[in-house]
């Protein structure tokens, strides 16, 4: 499977109230609704990581969306970082 010259991965963890709060399936709907495919999963620490390809335009913009105050739950901190994408994903998964 090839990758788009122009899709970049986002890699994001969210900490803050964010499990148990609907978090990660208003993620995979922002990101669904951006054409992202990607994954969100709660992680034991209690954040959420949320990784995401696609055009690099889309990836900023959901960034934006997860820093925006308007998630579920309470987001304190989003660490970032971009990436290559890798074509992982062919769809957006929730665990």
């Amino acid at each position: 499977m090839g990758v788009d010259s122009d899709s970049t991965r986002l890699t994001a963890v969210v900490s803050g109230m964010v499990q148990g709060v609907g978090f990660r399936y208003w993620a995979m709907d922002q990101a669904n609704g951006l054409r992202l495919t990607g994954s969100a999963s709660n992680r034991a620490d209690g954040t959420v990581r949320v990784v995401v390809e696609g055009v690099r335009d889309d990836c900023e913009d959901l960034l934006a969306r997860l820093r925006s105050g308007r998630t579920p739950g309470t987001v304190e901190d989003v660490r970032s970082e971009f990436s290559d994408a890798t074509g992982q994903f062919t769809g957006f998964t929730v665990s």
